[in-house]
C-alpha cells in the first residue's frame, strides 16, 4: 500500500446527518474519532422510541458513508484494484465473506439505559430505556451512547480477527 493511501485511510473522516436533520454523527480515524451532536433543543424533541430510530438510521448512514469514502480512496490510489463483483475466489473466501456478514455485536451504555446492536457494522439498532431523555442530560446521554458504540466496534473488530485466524491461520 502506498504511503498516500495509508495516510488517507488512517485520517479518513465522514459526517452524516439523521433523516430528520436534527442529529449529526462523525466517524473517522478508523473508529478512533466518534462524535454525536444534536441541533440546539433537538435532544428533548424526541421520545425514546423516535430517538432510537433516528440514531439507528444515522449509524447506518455514517458507516455506509465511511465505506464508500474508503472505496473511493482505494480506487483513486489503485485504479485497477479488484472489487468483489460476485466473482468467487474459492470456497474459503466465500465462507469468510459469509461469516463477516453475519457478525453480530451488541453493547450497553455504562448505566444500562442505552443498548446498541449491529450486524456487520451495516445494520444498526439502538434502544433507549423509557425515562432516559427526561432523566439524563444531553451531554451524559451522548457520552454514554458513544461508549456503547465504541464497545460494539471493539467487539466487531475482535470477531473479525477471530474469523481471520479461523479461515486463514
Amino acid at each position: 500500500m502506498n504511503d498516500d493511501l495509508a495516510s488517507g485511510l488512517l485520517s479518513l473522516t465522514v459526517t452524516a446527518t439523521s433523516p430528520d436533520g436534527r442529529i449529526s454523527a462523525t466517524f473517522g480515524d478508523q473508529g478512533e474519532k466518534m462524535e454525536i451532536a444534536f441541533r440546539p433543543g433537538g435532544y428533548r424533541h424526541y421520545s425514546e422510541t423516535a430517538l432510537a430510530q433516528e440514531l439507528s438510521r444515522l449509524a447506518m448512514r455514517v458507516t455506509a458513508g465511511y465505506v464508500r469514502a474508503q472505496t473511493r480512496l482505494i480506487d483513486a490510489a489503485i485504479p485497477d484494484v479488484l472489487h468483489d463483483d460476485a466473482i468467487e475466489y474459492g470456497l474459503e473466501d466465500r465462507e469468510f465473506r459469509r461469516s463477516l456478514a453475519g457478525i453480530k455485536t451488541a453493547a450497553r451504555s455504562p448505566d444500562g439505559r442505552i443498548a446498541v446492536a449491529s450486524q456487520a457494522l451495516a445494520r444498526w439498532r439502538v434502544r433507549i430505556a423509557d425515562g432516559t431523555i427526561q432523566g439524563v442530560p444531553e451531554e451524559a446521554f451522548t457520552a454514554d451512547l458513544l461508549t456503547a458504540f465504541r464497545e460494539v466496534l471493539t467487539r466487531h473488530q475482535a470477531e473479525v480477527r477471530k474469523l481471520k485466524d479461523e479461515h486463514y491461520g
